[in-house]
């Protein structure tokens, strides 16, 4: 263990010497997220989201009031998707879907009947501008079909907002800064992995390897220089999200350890392509060539809730499209323990795998 420090600490040193490069590295995530939202405002932008339905009634009342939200401006903002009740807060509550409209059985009947009837729309509060769109819209359809009806009002709409242990108070900040830090966190994973190439130039891993030391240790104390930056980026991103834009951190230790995890994981992938790579000018084309689209499809330039559902729905399955879902579960206070051990587990992949290609690498 000894040798893992001493490896840590060289790694440290040598980034010692590069400050503008350091600082670069932790005022990205930040300028990023500043400066978007300051861009777009509070509520400047038009996101696309998804609206579920849970039709109850399958009439043809139902079937229009529908049909409504996928034509026009409204079919623009929202991709409509049908669901039951139960399935549809599961999908809420992960965060997945903008409001869920719940027709209840026999609302057609009681609309031409002139009896009374109450439709749910349960809001997500992670999200503010297009729920507010989706019940405005909804109110509005409702009182034009009361109209039509004899004597007074007789449909209600019910608003509810889930409870709000998920409910981010930093407008599109909770939206928008997981990605910017896990684009900021990508890239630097992939300059620290690019030292692989330095320590076999220098002969450092050809030394490792045929000294007592392991390469397991050695590759250790790199993981603690990585995870010790991937610390400070991800603190230094969150401490000015929530002073510059009120973003509300459920458990900030929690949050730091998870960009740090997520920020190892991308590297030993990096690190991966590095070592597979026949040189060091190919180690950067492949790295370059795997890292930009996945960044695009994992939120890192757009947020998911901004992107066409099925590049969205793909994103979200990318390695860092994953963190990042996860690390708004965790901001938010709702990430599953089972969450950990995920990503205790793919760390020991990455690991076990990573030590295999560097033994052959350092030869």
């Amino acid at each position: 263990m000894r040798f893992a420090w001493i490896s840590a600490w060289k790694d440290l040193l040598r980034l010692r010497r590069e400050p503008v490069t350091l600082l670069t590295w932790i005022a990205i995530p930040s300028f990023i997220a500043v400066v978007t939202t300051l861009v777009f405002g509070p509520g400047g932008a038009q996101p696309h989201g998804t609206l579920l339905i849970a039709d109850n009634d399958h009439g043809i009342g139902a079937t229009m009031l529908g049909n409504a939200f996928g034509q026009g401006s409204l079919g623009k903002m929202f991709t409509v998707e049908k669901t039951s009740a139960q399935e549809g807060r599961r999908k809420l509550d992960q965060g997945e879907a903008s409001a869920l409209l719940v027709i209840p059985a026999g609302f057609t009947a009681s609309f031409v009947s002139s009896k009374p009837v109450a439709i749910q729309m349960v809001r997500n509060p992670a999200q503010r501008i297009l729920p507010e769109i989706a019940e405005e819209a909804l109110a509005t359809m409702l009182d034009r079909a009361s109209s039509m009806q004899a004597g007074a009002p007789l449909i209600q709409l019910e608003a509810t907002v889930i409870p709000d242990k998920t409910e981010q108070p930093g407008g599109f900040a909770a939206i928008l800064l997981p990605g910017a830090l896990f684009m900021g966190v990508f890239f630097i994973a992939g300059a620290l992995a690019a030292d692989v190439w330095r320590e076999r130039t220098s002969g450092a891993l050809r030394r490792v390897a045929t000294t007592p030391a392991s390469l397991g240790a050695f590759l250790v104390g790199k993981l603690i220089a990585s995870a010790l930056v991937f610390s400070v980026i991800g603190a230094a991103g969150l401490l000015a999200a929530q002073r510059l834009m009120n973003l509300r951190v459920a458990n900030f230790p929690a949050a730091v350890l998870w960009i740090a995890a997520s920020g190892c994981g991308l590297y030993l992938a990096m690190m991966l392509l590095q070592s597979a790579a026949s040189s060091e000018r190919v180690a950067t084309l492949l790295t370059n060539f795997v890292t930009l689209p996945l960044v695009m499809l994992g939120g890192g330039f757009f947020p998911f809730e901004w992107m066409p559902r099925p590049l969205a729905s793909i994103g979200q399955w990318t390695p860092n499209g994953w963190c990042v879902m996860r690390l708004r579960a965790v901001l938010a206070g709702t990430l599953e323990p089972s969450a950990y051990g995920v990503m205790a587990a793919l760390l020991a992949v990455a690991w076990l795998a990573s030590i295999r290609n560097i033994r052959r690498f350092a030869c």
